[in-house]
């Protein structure tokens, strides 16, 4: 049996439904359309309702801490929270998972106090993406794998390619720019001045290369890496 069946289903996100967005704080990160998510679950599981579905648990305003201008308090600072636990056939059983969702519903920002009445939706929303992520969906991002410029690359390549017009002249442009990329780092490698900037190319070079399972290209940007380093191990201890 293999537990990560319906993990290795879903954990690959399609770039065209993602965005990149900035949350309070400063922090920063993606985030993937929902009914994109509910596509993936239906392609798994049917149609929401036969299939698969969620019960709202817990729906409740938290209370926070006072929005102050000055030594006046305007207003109280208010978190809408849902607990939503979703449900899913697998294997002729019902099998369910919870998790929370949490929205700003009374809160402050640079056009003073404002109340979000889509609070609500937008809690429920993230609760269902939290649900569907502890099963897999959407796993990539959540573990940090968009942050590998490599790993984003070959993400769009794979969309590009799987929703190209014309597979084949796609497929061609993409083994072109692949193989331009190989090319360009042998030739940078067998360029470097310095044993250091010779390691971080090869380390590059071969981090897209395993992306693209190419062990070939894996094996000649070794032999050009070992082959320059030895050239620059030379040339260091006759100036030495």
């Amino acid at each position: 049996m293999n537990n990560l069946q319906l993990w290795e289903q879903v954990q690959a996100t399609d770039p065209r439904y993602t965005k990149e967005y900035k949350g309070a704080g400063g922090f920063q990160g993606t985030a993937i359309n929902a009914t994109w998510l509910v596509k993936r679950a239906t392609e798994q599981w049917g149609s929401i309702g036969a299939g698969w579905g969620y019960e709202i648990v817990e729906d409740r305003f938290d209370q926070g801490g006072p929005i102050m201008k000055g030594e006046t308090v305007l207003a109280v600072a208010q978190i809408h929270t849902i607990r939503l636990r979703l449900w899913y056939m697998q294997d002729g059983e019902r099998r369910t998972v919870e998790h929370y969702g949490h929205t700003p519903y009374v809160y402050a920002n640079k056009y003073g106090v404002q109340t979000d009445l889509e609070a609500p939706k937008k809690s429920l929303t993230d609760a269902l993406k939290k649900c569907l992520s502890l099963l897999g969906f959407g796993a990539d991002i959540h573990m940090g794998l968009y942050e590998d410029v490599d790993y984003l690359t070959e993400a769009r390549n794979e969309s590009a390619l799987t929703n190209a017009d014309d597979k084949a002249e796609e497929a061609r442009r993409q083994r072109e720019e692949y193989e331009a990329f190989v090319a360009k780092n042998v030739e940078y490698m067998e360029t470097s001045t310095t044993i250091s900037e010779l390691e971080k190319i090869f380390v590059a070079a071969v981090r897209r290369a395993q992306h693209k399972k190419d062990s070939k290209a894996i094996a000649r940007f070794t032999r050009v890496k070992d082959a320059r380093k030895a050239e620059l191990t030379t040339e260091q201890e006759k100036a030495a």
